[in-house]
């Protein structure tokens, strides 16, 4: 019984060509909807950080008092997955030492 030989190689070329103009399709629909880097729109919530932030915060700092008093719960979101992350990489790159056994003197 002859096994039948497909040309898997060229489906899965056409599949990953496929995903590939999805993907980029996809990618270049969302980068169109951006807004213009720089120009900051009437009533977006950027103005009002800016205009407002110093004067809610008590802050010198507008960066400071953007990150960590107006948006505090999403910064403190984002260190917990930064230390989650860097935790699991250390636990999974220590070295790992095994243990000395006693040595138990038997006497005779």
């Amino acid at each position: 019984m002859k096994a039948v030989q497909h040309n898997s190689f060229k489906d899965q070329k056409v599949i990953v060509i496929g995903l590939l103009a999805v993907f980029a399709s996809v990618l270049f629909y969302s980068v169109s909807g951006l807004h213009v880097f720089g120009v900051i729109e009437k009533g977006s919530v950027s103005e009002q950080y800016l205009l407002e932030g110093s004067n809610l915060t008590g802050s010198t700092n507008i960066v400071n008092s953007i990150v960590w008093d107006l948006r505090g719960f999403d910064t403190m979101g984002e260190e917990i997955v930064f230390f989650t992350a860097a935790l699991g990489v250390a636990l999974a790159t220590r070295r790992m030492v095994p243990k000395k056994k006693k040595k138990v003197k038997v006497k005779v």
